[in-house]
């Protein structure tokens, strides 16, 4: 065994430590949860970018687009609606979230319809749809462990490494520790995950020029939707596009990032360089994806053919490749955690008990880091098969989030009831369709969640005109309205933590 790829990966963590020493021991729940809402535009691109970026982009998304190539450019080009959803999002939930002191989406959600029943349930509905992320992200890391060691290291062992990194800044350091190795993190895998792309390019098939000829001449079809062997109709591509769009900054480890912003434009700025800088990455890594289905040896194993080829150009590559897939896994993991944890302590415990002290929501947002992570290593050890498709599913639940959030923050009429109403409903309806599969669904490609979130809109909508707005509603929009006036036309001045 070459014990360079180890070494590398190991030293990877230590830079991070390092690098994040500072911050570790947070006192107050509001430096755990938002840092204190301190983080400039190039910290929070790149925080969300090493949130994006998924670990699992080597593995699960690697055998996607080894298999069927084209398709998985889907994530490209929900990229854009993505970008879409945060810019407009943005203004509201910042000026809520510094005014009156909201540190969690759920919070944002609870305060918005006035009910702290949609608080813990779009705060349980975040936890649940993101614990199988978390789980992939896991397995991730044992897998990268194991083949960068020939074994040496189990995957099982592997997976328990790296959960305990992340565990300890995590739950010493709060959202400040994440973002500032999420910084590190993401310069890493974009810059060197697109370096290491273009290398395998250009030693294994003479530059992307060289690649597209081979492809077209000898794999046609991975150039063309859905790809070989493969026959979905066609509305099964626009509707993962669709519900990864709409669902992809609904994740509460994404959203959750606002908070921590320092200002409106920061989020703006962000919003349209992350997912443009994201775009081109994944665009990247789908056409080398797609050269290597040349390989027989990584049609052999899709899920580690990344790792192969790594391996294949000797043990700086193999290291490399390693610490790339670390840096984007442990960066998914971070925020996960820490999104989680912050929803059971103030979407839970604190809705439960509203005289919890600050140091006690502190260490019981600590003590959920360990709790999940526990139960997350434990399912991390059964088959998880093609892993794509386990999380293509969590958005079927994530996305019924959208109409929640975007009618709240911009619809005077949405009302508790509709909300409430609409997120069970649709995710019963989406939950119902993809695990007893009717026919329909794969005849006519459309998804499950597609479904969910067309009932969620239709109830929310026929319940917002059952009722006219609330007085709370007309006057948070007058006084949100003079709030975003001050803010455009000073950036750098923040809202008054005034309550209503």
């Amino acid at each position: 065994m070459n014990i360079i790829p180890l070494l590398m990966i190991f030293l990877f963590f230590a830079v991070m430590l390092f690098i994040i020493r500072k911050n570790l021991g947070v006192r107050s729940f509001e430096d755990y949860a938002t840092a204190n809402r301190s983080f400039g535009f190039f910290a929070l691109t790149f925080s969300v970018l090493a949130t994006w970026v998924v670990g699992a982009m080597y593995t699960a998304w690697a055998g996607m687009a080894i298999t069927y190539g084209y398709t998985a450019l889907y994530c490209a080009a929900y990229a854009i609606i993505t970008m879409i959803v945060m810019y407009y999002v943005a203004p509201k939930t910042y000026i809520w979230g510094a005014k009156y002191g909201i540190k969690t989406q759920s919070e944002l959600l609870g305060f918005r319809y006035q009910s702290k029943s949609i608080q813990m349930l779009t705060g349980i509905w975040g936890i649940v749809f993101t614990i199988p992320w978390l789980i992939v992200e896991i397995v991730t890391q044992g897998y990268v462990f194991a083949y960068a060691t020939d074994g040496l290291i189990s995957q099982f062992w592997g997976m328990v490494i790296g959960i305990v990194v992340v565990t300890v800044f995590v739950s010493l350091g709060g959202m400040r520790s994440v973002i500032t190795a999420n910084v590190f993190q993401g310069l890493l895998l974009i810059f060197g995950g697109t370096a290491l792309m273009i290398y395998f390019v250009y030693k294994y098939f003479g530059g992307f020029a060289s690649g597209f000829e081979m492809v077209a001449n000898e794999y046609p079809e991975m150039l063309t939707y859905p790809g070989p062997s493969w026959d979905p109709p066609t509305p099964y591509w626009t509707s993962i596009v669709i519900l990864s769009g709409l669902g992809g900054f609904l994740w509460p480890w994404a959203y959750n990032k606002l908070f921590a912003s320092d200002s409106i434009r920061t989020i703006k700025v962000s919003a349209l360089l992350a997912p443009i800088i994201y775009a081109i990455f994944f665009s990247i890594f789908v056409i080398t994806a797609i050269f290597i289905h040349s390989y027989d040896q990584a049609l052999s194993d899709v899920q580690g053919a990344f790792l192969w080829i790594a391996s294949e150009s000797g043990p700086i590559a193999l290291g490399s490749l390693g610490v790339i897939i670390m840096a984007s896994s442990v960066g998914t993991v971070s925020g996960i955690l820490q999104a989680i944890s912050t929803t059971v302590s103030r979407d839970m415990a604190q809705v439960i008990n509203s005289n919890i002290s600050d140091k006690r929501a502190v260490n019981i947002a600590r003590i959920s880091v360990v709790v999940i992570s526990l139960i997350s290593l434990l399912f991390g050890t059964a088959d998880l098969g093609l892993m794509v498709f386990l999380a293509l599913f969590t958005y079927d639940g994530i996305t019924l989030l959208f109409p929640v959030v975007i009618l709240g923050l911009f619809w005077k009429r949405a009302n508790k009831e509709g909300a409430i109403i609409g997120l069970i409903a649709g995710t019963a309806l989406s939950m119902f369709l993809r695990f007893f599969n009717p026919i329909f669904i794969d005849s006519w490609g459309w998804q499950p969640g597609v479904y969910g979130l067309i009932l969620s809109f239709i109830i929310m909508i026929v319940a917002g005109y059952m009722k006219s707005p609330s007085v709370f509603v007309e006057k948070l929009w007058e006084d949100t309205e003079v709030t975003y006036t001050k803010n455009v036309s000073d950036p750098s001045s923040k809202p008054n933590s005034v309550v209503l």
